[in-house]
């Protein structure tokens, strides 16, 4: 029987905890790990030392445990699906560290970016030995398959933080562009992985098609929740100052729509504010307040949901009735978590 979804906007308050999530994948879960670690092993002693730093301020796993479980849904965790898991989550850590040297960010939840605890050399650096090792382990395994998913989603991945760049503080900013750019950054790579664990798992083309799909969906919505703390959240859960984003130049997604809903007079007033960076004088909460007021948080709140409800209607497609119960969970977790 299929587990029974939630309506829009009807998710629990509370979001359910990664381990819970990864209880049907224990065992596969700590193959990952183990084989991660191994990733880090090189006689060139700063890839250890960053890689010690990066698991403590890097990740939160959830890409792999979607690859992993994809693959349970259709027969078991194999070593190509924990492979291909930690070359996700590899590909994944690089990006992060390439976004936080070009952000110049200090911190990533609450502990020091690459770049902040070493520099900014290293962590261009790592972040271009993480994406190396990741298709050295592709092509060593033999995982040919995996590796057009993956080599197509890295080139998107890259389109997206150029196209991100490109559209840097444009306050006109439209919807679409913002979708574009978030699907190229975040949910490709989502799709890639649960797309492999599928494949790996032995799912026909048909069903590992719906699971390329659902990670889209959830990957949209995992993103829109991001851009959300922005605006929403508080700087010890998330560990990065509210209005970062913005400061940074990304307009996102409760920004655009606030803007596009607000009356004229208003419009003018707070793109000046955003212009002149006087919203980092004090005003931080006038932002807040027009994102809030005028509709952007709770449109955002309901595109997210939206697309994490389009993400349960592929789980039909998936035969395990537990798996599929923990792949709604992780959707679930997609749009209530705090950080």
């Amino acid at each position: 029987m299929t587990a029974p979804r939630h309506a829009p906007g009807a998710f629990p308050a509370e979001a359910p905890s990664l381990e819970a999530i990864r209880g049907p994948i224990a065992e596969p879960f700590e193959r990952f790990q183990e084989e991660l670690d191994r990733a880090f092993l090189c006689d060139v002693g700063l890839v250890g030392a960053v890689g010690a730093h990066l698991h403590r301020a890097y990740g939160k796993r959830y890409r792999p445990m979607l690859v992993l479980l994809a693959a349970r849904g259709f027969g078991e965790a194999t070593d190509e699906a924990v492979h291909g898991a930690v070359v996700v989550e590899l590909i994944h850590t690089a990006t992060l560290i390439h976004d936080d040297s070009v952000d110049k960010s200090l911190l990533r939840r609450g502990l020091p970016t690459v770049n902040s605890a070493f520099n900014n050399d290293t962590a261009i650096l790592m972040g271009d030995y993480l994406y190396s090792k990741a298709f050295s382990i592709l092509v060593t395994r033999k995982m040919y398959e995996a590796m057009d998913l993956l080599a197509e989603a890295t080139h998107r991945m890259s389109q997206g933080e150029l196209r991100q760049i490109e559209q840097k503080n444009r306050l006109d900013l439209g919807e679409a562009e913002y979708m574009r750019i978030i699907e190229e950054k975040t949910a490709c790579l989502m799709s890639a992985g649960c797309e492999l664990g599928a494949h790996a798992g032995g799912a026909d083309p048909a069903r590992r098609a719906a699971l390329g799909r659902f990670g889209r969906a959830v990957g949209l919505a995992f993103q829109i929740t991001d851009d959300l703390f922005d605006y929403l959240g508080a700087e010890q859960v998330i560990g990065k100052a509210m209005g970062n984003d913005l400061d940074g130049g990304k307009i996102t997604l409760p920004l655009i729509n606030a803007l596009r809903n607000a009356p004229a007079s208003e419009r003018r007033d707070m793109e000046d504010l955003i212009r002149t960076r006087d919203f980092r004088n004090g005003h931080w909460s006038d932002v807040v307040r027009f994102v809030t007021v005028h509709g952007g948080v709770a449109y955002s709140q309901e595109r997210s949901a939206l697309l994490a409800a389009r993400a349960e209607e592929e789980l039909d497609h998936v035969p395990d009735a537990g798996i599929r119960e923990a792949l709604q969970s992780a959707v679930r977790y997609a749009v209530t978590r705090e950080r």
